[in-house]
Order: C-alpha cells, then sequence, then structure tokens
C-alpha cells in the first residue's frame, strides 16, 4: 500500500491544562459579563423615558455564570420600545429630558454596548492573559 506515514506530538499540555482551571479563565469571563450586563442596565435605565418613574425603576438585570439579563415586567414597556400606531418608540438622552423618537431604551442601550463591547473584551483577555504569567 502505498501512503505517507505520519505523526505528531503536543508538548506541555499539562501544563496548559492547568493554566485552563476555571479560576483562570471562567471567572474573569463571569466578571466581565457582570460588567457588560451592569453596563446595558444602565444605559437602558438611564434612557428610559419618565412620566410617572414605574417603567425605569422596573428595569432590572440578572447574571448567571454563563448570561446575563436586562429586562422589565411593566406591560406598556414593548410600547415604549417598538412604539404603536398612535405613538412612536422613544427613549431619552440620559442625563436630560430630551425625548428621541424612533428607537426605545433597549435599542438605544444595545447600540451604546456595540460601541463598548470591544473594549470589555480586551479587558477580559488581558485579565486572563495576566493569569497565564
Amino acid at each position: 500500500m502505498a501512503g505517507v506515514e505520519f505523526g505528531f506530538e503536543i508538548k506541555g499540555t499539562e501544563e496548559l491544562v492547568k493554566k485552563l482551571r476555571p479560576e483562570t479563565v471562567k471567572t474573569p469571563l463571569a466578571e466581565g459579563l457582570k460588567k457588560i450586563t451592569l453596563f446595558l442596565h444602565r444605559e437602558v435605565q438611564t434612557s428610559t423615558p419618565v412620566d410617572t418613574g414605574r417603567l425605569r425603576s422596573s428595569v432590572t438585570s440578572q447574571v448567571a455564570a454563563e448570561f446575563g439579563r436586562v429586562g422589565t415586567n411593566v406591560f406598556y414597556a414593548p410600547f415604549v420600545e417598538y412604539g404603536t400606531a398612535k405613538m412612536e418608540a422613544r427613549h431619552v438622552m440620559p442625563g436630560t429630558s430630551t425625548r428621541v423618537y424612533g428607537k426605545g431604551p433597549f435599542t438605544r442601550g444595545m447600540e451604546e454596548l456595540q460601541k463598548r463591547v470591544g473594549e470589555f473584551i480586551k479587558d477580559i483577555g488581558q485579565v486572563i492573559e495576566a493569569r497565564f504569567g
């Protein structure tokens, strides 16, 4: 039979496995996810329009090992986020009462997160890299 035989050896796998322990990678990822979730929470909450304050104060966040969640249980939140036949979606510019029409507070919060997600990922990477040292 014609053919080629080859083999390979990977050296240093035990050292790599030791370095990939949960506290090396999982902890920085969990901390990074928490920062991302809290950033989004703040962005959504501060850009939620206020009439009575109920909607803004209902914005909550939850962070678990593998996910982050920002949301509200107020029934009219989708109307503010997406608009209705009689009302445009709206948010306010944080720190002001100026209403901006066309997108809701969650959409605006996600846009702000997209601008900064690279920074968050870089920070997570730096923490992991420092732990390999």
